[in-house]
């Protein structure tokens, strides 16, 4: 189990989120122990515009995809990608 308090998140964006969030990256600041839909949560309230994009959003952490319910340490660095089509 983690310690309690305060961590700080480096989050990565692509694609249709980036344009909407406007920046590829992102710091997130929120109470530990967190899990990854903790986070996407916390993106959410702070961009709400783009709460249904997020929903699209693949997780991965240290270049591993990762599920939501994953729990994550302060410092690491979650990417959310975009899903991409092709043809």
């Amino acid at each position: 189990m983690s310690p309690s308090g305060k961590g700080t998140f480096a989050v990565r964006v692509n694609g249709k989120l980036a344009e909407e969030l406007g920046a590829s990256r992102i710091s997130i600041e929120m109470d530990v122990p967190a899990t990854i839909q903790d986070i996407i949560d916390e993106v959410g309230s702070r961009f709400p515009h783009s709460s249904e994009t997020l929903l699209e959003a693949i997780p991965f952490v240290s270049g591993s995809h990762r599920g939501t319910t994953t729990e994550v340490q302060s410092g690491q660095e979650i990417t959310l990608l975009m899903p991409a089509a092709g043809g």
